[in-house]
């Protein structure tokens, strides 16, 4: 092969390696933030359970003090 040759083909294997590891690198980072996407929807999810359960009983502590006024007036 002669250097005309080898020069094309040596700019397409430079061209071709670097777009292979910008998309594998590009792969890598999203599926990290995918995982801490998750991570901080399954905190928020756990968060709004615990929130909801207070609410619940913080209603039914206000119908307790309903009734207890209504009982003495």
């Amino acid at each position: 092969m002669t250097k005309e040759t080898l020069l094309p083909l040596g700019v397409i294997l430079i061209c071709t390696v670097g777009i292979t590891v910008a998309f594998v690198l590009s792969a890598r980072l999203y599926r990290a933030a995918m995982a801490e996407y998750r991570a901080a929807v399954d905190r928020m999810a756990k968060q709004q359970d615990q929130v909801s359960a207070q609410l619940t009983e913080l209603a039914g502590r206000v119908t307790e003090v309903e009734r207890l006024l209504r009982s003495v007036d």
